[in-house]
């Protein structure tokens, strides 16, 4: 259960995430998109406990790191590996900013701080602290996976699904574009079957360089079983 309820605020973008997680601004939304997409996520809470710290002058704070993930092991018998992430924008972010307030100012001193505090309370439970920054978040694998998310649970045509996968299977890797022509003959039918590849390479069939922006000349991979 969260420690900390989020109300909303006239200067804070807030919601729920599809899963009921609460974010606060649109950085931690686009956060959130990214567990979403990541496969390997088995599941993450937002705001999910508080902890003690001691500022300068001795005093007893408390801080809410911002969500709590639990990523799938490498090895089937492992434990579960546990991340305890705080998300921050980028200094002097205008991004999440409402135009009539300034600049907001981090006090790096108290960050260090509050965030070795997290460091200690995370090895002690054999978890991992990890600050993402704005610049971390804010990438073209972000605009990949906001686009691509909307083709994971699309019903697809399974008689469409095994011509493609066939067709990419005898030649490895093909650019989308030619992946996809042989199996049209007018631009009708390419914008029908292209949904079909997109949420292939959604579902993680389909190896494509995610770093870049897809287009109709990345590079799609098979891979094998």
């Amino acid at each position: 259960m969260p420690t900390r309820r989020i109300k909303t605020s006239p200067v804070k973008v807030t919601g729920r995430a599809p899963e009921g997680q609460e974010f606060e601004s649109h950085l931690e939304e686009d956060f959130f998109v990214l567990l979403r997409f990541n496969k390997n996520v088995v599941r993450w809470e937002s705001h999910p406990l508080t902890i003690e710290w001691l500022d300068e002058q001795g005093r007893v704070r408390e801080y809410t790191p911002d969500v709590l993930v639990e990523y799938r092991p490498e090895k089937p018998v492992a434990d579960p590996v546990m991340v305890l992430c705080e998300i921050k924008p980028d200094f002097d972010s205008m991004s999440d900013r409402p135009k009539n307030r300034l600049p907001r100012r981090e006090s790096e001193a108290e960050n260090k701080l509050k965030w070795e505090a997290a460091e200690r309370y995370a090895a002690r439970k054999s978890w991992t602290f990890k600050v993402y920054r704005e610049a971390e978040i804010r990438t073209p694998y972000l605009r990949n996976a906001r686009f691509l998310m909307r083709f994971r649970e699309r019903p697809v045509s399974m008689h469409r699904h095994q011509e493609l996968m066939d067709t990419l299977k005898a030649h490895k890797q093909l650019s989308l574009e030619d992946w996809v022509n042989p199996l049209v003959s007018t631009n009708a039918q390419r914008a029908d079957l292209l949904p079909t590849c997109y949420h292939l390479i959604a579902e993680g069939y389909v190896k494509v360089d995610l770093s870049t922006l897809i287009s109709l000349k990345s590079v799609c991979e098979y891979i094998d079983e």
